[in-house]
């Protein structure tokens, strides 16, 4: 929910309204752009908004489309990654952002990283936060899992396209903490069809082929132990991506962005503190 200090606004898609809260104190200067996770929205930043404004920075979150006040129209078109790059580009147009640091978490990373493919002149600084980009169970050995998954997870939606809530659960970041409180509650937010296209798009994540061209300083963002993202992952990304760098939070977990905000801020401003050219 808006913390106070966040303007609220909203773009008209094709497809729907896309809200984002922002908070521009300093003209001229670049705009950190932060995409949350599955199942979440743009609070999970608010610790990111300070933050932001001491490193003299704008700040602009957005609830992704299926979360938060944004369009959760039950079409299974609309969850393509693809799609979600497009709505952030309305947000920027609409904003006139010329000068963009763009962080993503989890999800908002592989949204982050289609982003900077489509529009690699757009983006300053990428930072790339517990971010696959190919589907985890490649890592595990365990591919030929993915298309039997794929099959269950969309009969699944198809099964669940009844179900609808008068109002869907807004997700607060400072107060659904614990894991398992706000997973579930993560399933009250958005129809579970909605969930289930979203988890579904995971067997055609695939950038292997394409991290060779991204050109921006990037940050690869890992925790000791992350059950979805492994060391040899990161490894790989790093190796393809030419101006990146990695750094590893000592917690064994895969949501940094949500559990260990400081932290996780911390590491990102010392990237930032190099000069954006």
């Amino acid at each position: 929910m808006n913390n106070g200090y966040l303007k609220e606004n909203f773009v008209q898609t094709d497809a729907g309204k896309i809200f984002y809260y922002s908070q521009t104190p300093f003209p001229g200067q670049p705009t950190i752009i932060f995409l949350h996770g599955l199942s979440s929205n743009h609070s999970t930043w608010n610790f990111a908004v300070g933050a932001a404004e001491k490193m003299g920075f704008n700040f602009l979150a957005l609830d992704l489309r299926g979360h938060g006040h944004s369009d959760k129209s039950k079409k299974r078109n609309l969850y393509q990654i693809p799609i979600f790059a497009h709505d952030l580009q309305e947000v920027i147009t609409k904003e006139n952002i010329n000068q963009i640091i763009l962080v993503g978490y989890s999800f908002g990373g592989q949204i982050a990283l289609d982003y900077a493919l489509r529009y690699p002149t757009k983006i300053k600084k990428l930072v790339l936060i517990s971010t696959n980009h190919v589907n985890p169970l490649r890592y595990k050995h365990l591919n030929f899992l993915t298309w039997p998954a794929y099959g269950a997870v969309n009969l699944l939606a198809w099964l669940l396209l009844w179900q609808k809530r008068k109002k869907y659960y807004y997700f607060d970041q400072a107060k659904d903490s614990g894991y398992w409180r706000s997973t579930l509650k993560g399933y009250l937010t958005m129809p579970l069809s909605v969930n289930f296209w979203l988890l579904a798009q995971t067997a055609h994540l695939d950038f292997r082929h394409n991290l060779d061209k991204i050109a921006c300083p990037t940050l690869l963002i890992r925790s000791q132990s992350d059950p979805f993202l492994s060391q040899k992952e990161v490894n790989d990304m790093k190796q393809k991506i030419k101006l990146s760098e990695t750094a590893v939070i000592n917690e064994p977990s895969h949501f940094l962005a949500s559990r260990h905000q400081e932290k996780t801020m911390e590491i990102i401003s010392e990237f930032l503190k190099e000069k954006i050219s």
